[in-house]
């Protein structure tokens, strides 16, 4: 996929990696957010949706909201061994995200890696309205 192409916008600092997104809704940035992440981690071209996992998550506030989802996803990554590439937000609000991702279990003869991401930076991340549109940042640490 193209930059241009990209719903995201990436942001490289030394050990650290922001993606930026805007949007109409909160539910577009929050399926985006989970697609950016993903393609940072795996060429995603080789990935096919094959399974189901059913995400819920919870937050304070919608700043810990957008953390607390892409930590969940990070660790559907590196626990379960989940490369998501496709989010159905079925239920959004400012405290909770319910959701169905699809993909497969990565495999190393198939599934290129791209980035090594240890963590979400919750100190580098928001999600805000401003008018009518939705913006949000989310910072890895590598």
């Amino acid at each position: 996929m193209a930059d241009e192409d990209k719903k995201y916008k990436l942001i490289r600092r030394s050990s650290e990696l922001s993606i930026r997104l805007s949007g109409d809704s909160m539910p577009g940035i929050i399926a985006d957010a989970g697609f950016a992440l993903f393609d940072l981690l795996v060429d995603l071209s080789s990935v096919e949706a094959l399974e189901s996992v059913t995400l819920e998550v919870e937050g304070v506030d919608n700043d810990d909201l957008i953390v607390n989802w892409m930590r969940e996803l990070l660790y559907e990554y590196q626990a379960s061994g989940y490369v998501l590439k496709e989010f159905e937000i079925r239920e959004a609000g400012e405290f909770f995200v319910r959701a169905e991702a699809r993909g497969e279990k990565f495999d190393p003869d198939r599934h290129e890696e791209r980035e090594t991401i240890g963590a979400v930076a919750e100190r580098l991340s928001h999600l805000g309205k401003m008018g009518s549109q939705w913006t949000a940042q989310v910072g890895f640490e590598l």
